[in-house]
């Protein structure tokens, strides 16, 4: 594979989540850039017991930073304990007057404790500072956020880089490359409020904002005037005293700021957190987005990074994704979800996450994790983001041709966005709605697009002839969603552009409004249909919807389409306006093959395609093989069982009911219990064992007894330090086992603030760190696992309960049936099969991590992205030996196994916890029998 600068390579955020120690941090950095990482994201992050920003955490840092710049990789700082940036893990809340602020109203009796109130007409709102009878008042209150800062005020944007930036720099001997930001945001969680407001009304619009405030609530006269304005100063004040403070800070000191925001994909979500998201991208160096869980959307959040990075020439962008996807994804998966957004115009990954430790909730932590505890990463994350890398330089190094602005209609979303609107959407669905049309349309038709931001476009835009330019970006069409409303300066460019001959599409009505007063836009009109804009691209790719492209000029001057196939398979025909052919470019193998314009793609394929006219080569044809269902196992690394339902006791003679795990934790919680606790667990045995280890988390133990015999550990598992040992073999008997584990369980205040507290947000929850957990444990050995399963509602799904150890089969076809249904590792299954003609290719039509495949003893290759391959070397005619070496990844083993749905999009905490659900240690969130996601079938 292609070598290339540690730049391009991926970043993951490394997750510093418990007592940090440097031997074991230098050893990490070592493992990732043996694994192809190029540099990391040092991350403070729940579960951290070292004290964040004391001198051993900077000592850390120092260590990991050194160690860094000997390898040549790129060493990043997070700047907050947890999200979102700004608070300093808590150290700013300790004064209120830097605390986030929020509105709220009721109608009724006039109330002169309120903010401000006003007299309700059939008109308008009229303030008033006394009652004059009646119930009919508008009364508008302030409250002040418990656990989330202004950051619109540069006074708390300034302590922020005091206690943070500026700490770092003092230290700064072995050159931090720069700092990721991560989801600064006004008060997300209800109408925001800041004091910064009332002296931007009186400066910018030379009026008393409480006057109007009322009007964020209530439809009355002159409501889009004033939304529009409030609506615009938070953004303007979020973008001036803290995106680019912190901006500005970076860059004079040569460090780059990077990150992202938060909520980009939808305007009614945008405007929960900034006011529109796309200004926000000039104030970074490298710009980006997250994209988290499995679904793949539409393209908006990631154009919206990409228009702006193009416009103003900035080369990389950045995404911080995989996020709960849940231990189950696969490698063909994650490579779909990021080229996705590759495709849109992210060029550089940030994986999420790679944790320094998995003890107690830290597993818990959004998975799927990219550590060595994952068994396929363990094996080969460096093919998966060698991948990556190479694709993400010959991007960055590239750029995309566009010829097509889409007007970007955030301005609209400010009339009717209400926090609380009970559409679902925020009030603004009609917008969102059109604007994901459109841009599905876009993307379907493969003409690429860019969006044009008003903030951008005011600073950055002019007309040069029929066309207009943003940035470093011209732009011969223009394409209007649903829009209501736009700036002053906008529409004088707007009609510049088309008094000079500009093409404009209008897909809705045309606007009504400027800066939310009523306006005749009386030039404007559609002069250019969609299929004229069409015909204008360089290319068409017909008779599929599921592909998605983008056009490229690389540093050379060679064209190329990136295209990804995000559907099932399909066939995909180039219509290019010059050459007859395509050279594949084959990132894994570093080379290149001429083929046709038609151009087949498998499920989650993507080709880079150069233009060529060479003549098509002749595709090798190959007979498909397909394996029987019925293997052989040769060996494994030891089979599971997980038992996470128990007993519990406060004097260990009494116990309660059988509950599960997390059931126990939050009784623990609620009662604010502190002492000695006893944790029984059950295990059914119909055949013994020869091998069995039993896997403990170190959670404040005091004592391990198996049936009644006291155990002592035997040592820690390779693969997670903070699992003790136990040889339990010889204690093991027929029929129920009892294990009982003797902790000493205590949480500290800051535990009970964070989950019980009033009004508590996520930012203290983020940071949270149990001081002591309440787990599932789990057997290990040469055993078979069997219990009563049926078929989920989902056809990957089989439901089980009344599990037993019994002997191992050494014939299975259904893993989790036959044995396995806690598996995760290794796994070497055999089958022989007669072959008539050698000339085959391998398809397994089934899910997996990861496969390593040898024919008749000979190592024939692995498939980590593809689900095919070329045997013709190694098959015979007649018998063959197929062994499959299959790497099963930790989803049935950790789960989540208890929820309602039975394939969760999204997988974090709240899958395994179900804080707020439980009573009597019992969950209505909590299905008793146990998911299981099929594994090779």
């Amino acid at each position: 594979m292609k070598q290339v600068d540690n730049i391009y390579k991926c970043i993951p955020f490394w997750s510093w989540n418990d007592e940090l120690d440097e031997t074991e941090l230098v050893k990490q950095v070592d493992w990732m850039y043996d694994n192809g990482v190029g540099g990391f994201f040092m991350h403070a992050r729940g579960g951290l017991t070292t004290e964040y920003l004391g001198e051993k955490w900077f000592s850390c840092v120092q260590a990991c930073a050194k160690r860094a710049k000997e390898l040549g990789m790129e060493a990043y700082m997070y700047d907050e304990n947890g999200w979102p940036s700004g608070f300093v893990g808590g150290k700013l809340l300790e004064n209120i007057e830097n605390h986030d602020r929020y509105l709220t109203f009721t109608i009724g009796e006039y109330d002169r404790n309120a903010l401000v109130s006003y007299n309700i007409t059939d008109e308008k709102l009229i303030r008033v500072y006394q009652a004059g009878g009646g119930d009919n008042y508008l009364n508008v209150y302030q409250h002040y956020a418990t656990s989330t800062v202004d950051i619109l005020n540069p006074e708390v944007v300034e302590q922020f880089l005091e206690h943070t930036h500026k700490e770092y720099q003092k230290r700064d001997t072995y050159s931090l490359k720069g700092f990721f930001t991560d989801e600064p945001q006004y008060y997300r969680w209800g109408t925001p409020y800041t004091k910064m407001l009332a002296p931007y009304f009186e400066k910018e619009y030379g009026e008393d904002i409480l006057d109007g405030l009322g009007l964020l609530f209530i439809e009355k006269e002159g409501y889009r005037q004033f939304r529009y304005k409030f609506w615009r100063a938070m953004q303007s004040l979020m973008l001036k005293n803290f995106a680019q403070k912190i901006y500005e800070w970076c860059d004079e000191r040569g460090y780059k700021l990077t990150g992202h925001y938060v909520e980009e994909n939808a305007l009614g979500r945008q405007m929960w957190c900034c006011g529109g998201i796309m200004p926000f991208y000039e104030f970074e160096h490298i710009p980006g987005i997250d994209y988290l869980g499995v679904r793949i959307t539409n393209g908006i959040a990631a154009k919206q990074v990409a228009s702006v990075a193009a416009q103003l020439q900035k080369k990389q962008v950045i995404t911080e994704t995989f996020g709960c996807c849940g231990w189950d994804i696969t490698p063909q998966e994650l490579k779909k979800i990021a080229e996705s957004q590759y495709v849109m115009g992210v060029n550089l990954m940030c994986q999420h996450l790679l944790p320094f430790t998995e003890r107690g909730q830290r597993k818990r932590d959004y998975p799927a994790h990219f550590s060595h505890v994952n068994p396929w990463v363990k094996k080969d994350f460096k093919d998966f983001n060698d991948y990556f890398s190479v694709l993400g330089e010959l991007l960055a190094n590239s750029k995309e041709i566009v010829n097509v602005g889409v007007f970007h209609p955030i301005r609209s979303a400010y009339f009717d966005y209400k926090r609380f609107a009970t559409d679902g959407k925020f009030g603004v669905g009609a917008l969102d709605d059109a604007l994901t049309e459109l841009v599905v349309k876009l993307e379907q038709s493969q003409i690429p697009y860019h969006f044009i931001d008003e903030t951008i476009l005011a600073k950055y835009g002019k007309v040069d002839g029929d066309s207009l330019i943003v940035g470093n970006c011209k732009y011969d069409y223009l394409i209007f969603p649903k829009t209501y409303t736009m700036d002053s300066s906008t529409e004088r460019l707007l009609r510049e552009y088309v008094s000079a001959g500009g093409r404009v599409l209008l897909t809705d009505d045309k606007p009504t409004y400027l800066e939310g007063q009523e306006y005749e836009y009386a030039y404007l009109s559609s002069n250019v249909s969609w299929d004229e804009i069409r015909a204008a691209q360089p290319y068409f790719c017909l008779n599929t919807t599921t592909v998605r492209s983008t056009f490229r000029e690389d540093k050379n001057g060679r064209q190329f389409i990136y295209a990804v196939n995000l559907g099932k398979p399909t066939t995909a025909h180039f219509n290019l306006c010059e050459g007859t052919s395509f050279c594949a470019y084959d990132i894994l193998t570093n080379e290149y093959t001429t083929i046709g314009t038609k151009v087949n793609f498998k499920e989650g394929q993507s080709y880079v395609l150069y233009i060529s006219n060479e003549k098509p080569q002749k595709e090798k044809q190959l007979k498909p093989l397909y394996l029987k269902d019925q293997f052989i196992v040769c060996q494994n690394t030891g089979n599971y069982i997980t038992l996470d339902f128990l007993r519990y006791s406060t004097d260990g003679i009494h116990y309660s009911d059988c509950v599960h795990h997390m059931g126990a934790f939050n009784e623990m919680l609620k009662s604010r219990y502190n002492g000695k606790l006893y944790l029984k667990y059950e295990a059914q045995v119909e055949v013994v064992p020869s091998e069995c280890i039993l896997l403990i988390e170190d959670t404040n133990i005091l004592s391990v007894s198996m049936n009644g015999t006291v155990t002592e550990s035997c040592g820690v598992s390779t693969d997670e330090k903070a699992l003790k040992k136990y040889d339990v073999a010889k204690l093991l008997t027929t029929g129920k086992n009892e294990i009982v584990i003797e902790i000493n369980y205590y949480q500290s205040e800051d535990v009970y603030y964070a989950l019980f507290g009033e009004n508590v947000t996520e930012s203290l929850k983020n940071c949270l760190t149990y001081n002591t957990n309440i787990e599932a444990i789990y057997l290990k050995g040469n055993f078979g696992v069997y219990g009563e399963f049926k078929q989920g509602e989902s056809k990957n799904v089989l439901l089980g309960k009344n599990f037993r150890l019994g002997k191992a089969k050494k014939d299975v076809s259904n893993l989790i049936e036959d044995g396995y249904p806690f598996f995760s590792g290794d796994i070497v299954l055999k089958q022989y099969i007669e072959i008539e003609d050698p000339n085959c290719e391998l398809i397994i039509d089934k899910r997996f991590h990861l496969l390593e495949v040898h024919v008749n003893g000979r190592y024939a290759g692995k498939l980590l992205f593809n689900n095919r391959l070329d045997l013709s070397k190694y098959l015979v005619k007649g018998q063959n030996e197929i062994e499959l070496t299959l790497t099963v990844g930790l989803r049935n083993v950790l789960g989540p196994f208890h929820t309602l749905e039975e394939n969760p999009t999204s997988v974090g905490p709240y899958s395994f916890e179900r804080m707020g659900s439980w009573e009597n240690g019992k969950s209505h969130l909590l299905r008793e029998e146990y998911i299981f996601n099929k594994v090779f079938k």
